[in-house]
C-alpha cells in the first residue's frame, strides 16, 4: 500500500508488512534541522511486538535511514527510511490480503 499526505510537508508511506520492508520518504523538510536518531529508535521501540494482543512476530522495527541527512542534520533533499520486516508470513496476511490496514 502506498499513501501520500501533506502539502508544505510531503508524507509518503509504503510497503507491505508482509513483503520485505515498510518504509516512508518525507519531502519538505528544511536543510540544517537535528534528527536525533537516538530518540527515534526509542520511541519505535514502543511499538515493538511482545504483548498478548499483538503480533508475536520477533522484529526490532528500526529505521534505516537511507538519504536526506548527513550526521544527523538534514541535507533538504527527501528524507527516506524503511524498515525491514525480517519475519514476515505472508500467509499471516491471506484473510485480509485484499484490505488496507
Amino acid at each position: 500500500m502506498n499513501t501520500t499526505f501533506g502539502t508544505y510537508l510531503r508524507t509518503t508511506v509504503w510497503g507491505q508488512s508482509h513483503a520485505a520492508a515498510i518504509g516512508c520518504t518525507v519531502e519538505g523538510l528544511p536543510a540544517g534541522e537535528a534528527v536525533d536518531e537516538e530518540a527515534l529508535c526509542a520511541f519505535m521501540g514502543r511499538r515493538a511486538p511482545g504483548g498478548r494482543l499483538s503480533t508475536q512476530r520477533r522484529e526490532t522495527d528500526q529505521p534505516e535511514i537511507l538519504c536526506g541527512l548527513i550526521n544527523g542534520i538534514t541535507c533538504g533533499a527527501p528524507l527516506t527510511a524503511l524498515i525491514r520486516n525480517t519475519d514476515q508470513r505472508s500467509k499471516d496476511y491471506k484473510a485480509i490480503a485484499d484490505r488496507p490496514r
